[in-house]
């Protein structure tokens, strides 16, 4: 699920035997700075900056190691393509500061992506920017993309059809690709620290992160196919109606988040002049409107429930996770433990 990284490596963590030009000579070189002493180039696939004071990797760690990131690596190979990374690079790469860390998945859908990805209307107060067939959420210090892969690879194979080993996996025409993107803010406030490059193949780093990915689209606002499939039964009273008009709203804007972000800037608004008299009460009615949202959409649930299309996406998500959580290689179970007990 990882693909692309940027990785840092400070001159204190390679040792005073580092020799920028020595690394400078090792990658296809592109450009010499004026102002610093260092470069630039290109080493398979992935971009190398290099100073008298670092070394900075960025790319894709799956094309760098199998020439394609249509299929995941697993932790074993992010640990054999790190190291590899050092070793044409002769620096030790495991002790690289992770600043950026893409987690992304495909997944091969019914009909075109474009169905679904129309579907996601917000993520907490954000609403999505779409630039280039690409939509994106940015939330809380981190990016969620979605995207039509397919429409990707076609273009690539028609420039890449010699290309040994290039795309041999065999691509549907509905590929959608979901990404999630951490940057080095967001990184600190899920650890508490810095990840290095070696952290990356670390089982409890990789699930702590998988398990953002997951929680991060579980969190989207989605328009319901059913929005007004109700009766009239379901809205007779002026409380049923209201609680009706509070699903629909949450459907599209992710309620509890948005009303959550109102509160959060009234009471940076009021500061302390005002003392904590106001501030009890507007505890005590932001858990009033929190309350009214959850009871209505537990009276609508069945009524405002995901379209099939959108479901089929969580169905995939959920399957490919379960399958990777206990059958993967990387799969996080005892397994190891209970061999070596008996």
């Amino acid at each position: 699920m990882y693909d692309t990284v940027v990785l840092k490596l400070l001159k204190e963590d390679i040792g005073d035997k580092y020799d920028w030009r020595s690394v400078f000579n090792k990658i296809d070189q592109t450009s010499e700075y004026k102002q610093v002493e260092g470069g630039s180039g290109h080493i398979n696939g992935l971009r190398v900056s290099v100073t008298e004071k670092h070394v900075r990797v960025t790319g894709s760690l799956s094309k760098y190691f199998r020439g394609t990131n249509l299929d995941s690596l697993t932790l074993s190979q992010v640990e054999k393509a790190i190291k590899q990374l050092g070793k044409e690079l002769g620096v030790p790469m495991i002790e690289a500061d992770v600043e950026r860390v893409d987690m992304a998945e495909n997944f091969e859908m019914s009909r075109p992506p474009e169905f679904y990805i129309s579907k996601m209307q917000s993520l907490g107060e954000c609403c999505p920017n779409k630039w280039k067939g690409t939509t994106y959420f940015p939330s809380n210090g981190v990016l969620l993309r979605f995207y039509d892969k397919s429409k990707e690879v076609r273009k690539k194979r028609k420039n890449q059809k010699n290309t040994p080993g290039a795309f041999s996996t065999s691509v549907e025409q509905n590929l959608l690709r979901y990404e999630i993107c951490f940057g080095k803010k967001a990184i600190r406030r899920m650890f508490g620290h810095q990840l290095k490059a070696k952290d990356l193949y670390d089982k409890d780093i990789f699930w702590r992160l998988v398990s953002e990915w997951l929680y991060s689209y579980d969190e989207i606002g989605i328009i319901s196919d059913k929005l007004f499939d109700v009766s009239f039964e379901q809205i007779k009273t002026l409380s049923d109606f209201e609680e009706w008009c509070i699903a629909i709203a949450h459907s599209v804007v992710g309620l509890p988040s948005f009303v959550k972000g109102r509160f959060s800037v009234r009471e940076r608004s009021l500061g302390e002049s005002n003392g904590n008299k106001k501030d009890g009460q507007d505890r005590q009615y932001h858990k009033r409107i929190q309350d009214k949202i959850r009871g209505a959409m537990k009276h609508f649930s069945g009524t405002m429930g995901k379209t099939e299309l959108m479901q089929e996406l969580t169905d995939k998500i959920e399957a490919y996770l379960t399958d990777k959580f206990e059958n993967s290689p990387d799969a996080y179970n005892v397994r190891e433990d209970s061999a070596s007990v008996k």
